[in-house]
């Protein structure tokens, strides 16, 4: 996608963007509400007759939602007071950065459009002014996703834990299979003895499929998903390949590999599920959705041999 940036400092260059389907059916319904003739995102001043929209108008209403549903919801009346869209863009960073629920819930919602070049190339984070930079992006993660890779090899080879679940052990007897192969070469004389390089060579060559994610790695086979959990009763779009990341439960997929970088963050989300569990006023439906959350974090934790 193209975008210019009028507002302020009109004179800044042409960006381009890689962004995700959802993205793009957001910013055409825009196109299509928008009372510019060539800008997608225009502003809606009182100039303007008759009923529009506002962000200011949209948080007024949103708030008065909240409140009035409070009973139910169980959430805490939102007083009086100043509320800007800025404001909401930056209490809604601050919390996917400090809170665990709130890193939870990106990466199970949103994952495909908030992680890293680790797990996939359509995300926010990339941008630049000249389009034949893109074809530099897939190398680039290629090699990044080789080097976590080795990294996770050598780990492995060293004995340290590398990862926990039916996922992880599936990434061991690959990486058994690698230092197999490799010991056969020696031993016929193919390969230099004790030179590391042998073992990194067969590796880049092994087909092993592996994602990287906050949450967890996924070790989906395009050609073979089977025990997919994120691919049960869903409706694959034509031409999709791999797994769907939005629909992704890593407690509970065979694919799914939970590393020691990653339990800080489900034992953060447990102390704070059973935390908000404890609240006396929570309505029921509210509570029995926390219980599954729950059970869910207890799951990858248990795979992980936490408690």
């Amino acid at each position: 996608m193209k975008s210019v940036k009028r507002k302020l400092d009109p004179d800044r260059p042409t960006a381009h963007w890689w962004i995700i389907a959802p993205v793009a059916q957001a910013i055409e319904t825009a196109m299509r509400l928008s009372m510019s003739d060539t800008l997608a995102f225009a502003a809606v001043t009182p100039r303007f007759h008759g009923s529009g929209f506002t962000s200011q108008t949209a948080i007024r209403c949103f708030i008065k939602h909240v409140n009035r549903h409070r009973r139910i919801t169980g959430l805490a009346e939102i007083p009086p007071s100043k509320v800007t869209p800025h404001m909401f863009r930056r209490t809604m960073a601050m919390l996917t950065r400090d809170y665990p629920g709130s890193e939870i819930a990106v990466g199970m919602q949103l994952k495909h459009a908030a992680t890293r070049a680790l797990a996939n190339r359509w995300t926010q984070g990339y941008m630049d002014h000249d389009p034949s930079w893109a074809r530099l992006l897939t190398t680039a993660i290629a090699e990044r996703r080789f080097q976590r890779l080795r990294d996770l090899f050598d780990a492995d080879s060293r004995g340290e834990a590398t990862g926990f679940g039916p996922g992880a052990d599936q990434m061991r007897s690959a990486f058994a299979a690698v230092r197999e192969k490799a010991e056969a070469l020696r031993a016929s004389g193919k390969a230099p003895r004790g030179d590391i390089r042998v073992e990194h060579g067969l590796l880049k060559r092994t087909h092993l499929s592996i994602r990287f994610g906050k949450l967890n790695h996924c070790t989906l086979d395009e050609n073979n998903p089977a025990g997919a959990k994120c691919l049960e009763g869903a409706i694959v779009p034509p031409g999709h390949r791999g797994p769907l990341i939005d629909r992704c439960q890593p407690a509970r997929c065979g694919n799914s590999i939970i590393a020691p970088e990653h339990l800080p963050i489900w034992q953060a989300e447990y102390a704070s599920l059973t935390k908000l569990r404890s609240l006396p006023a929570l309505p029921a439906n509210r509570r029995a959705l926390i219980d599954q959350q729950i059970r869910d974090v207890e799951s990858a934790i248990t795979k992980a041999g936490e408690t």
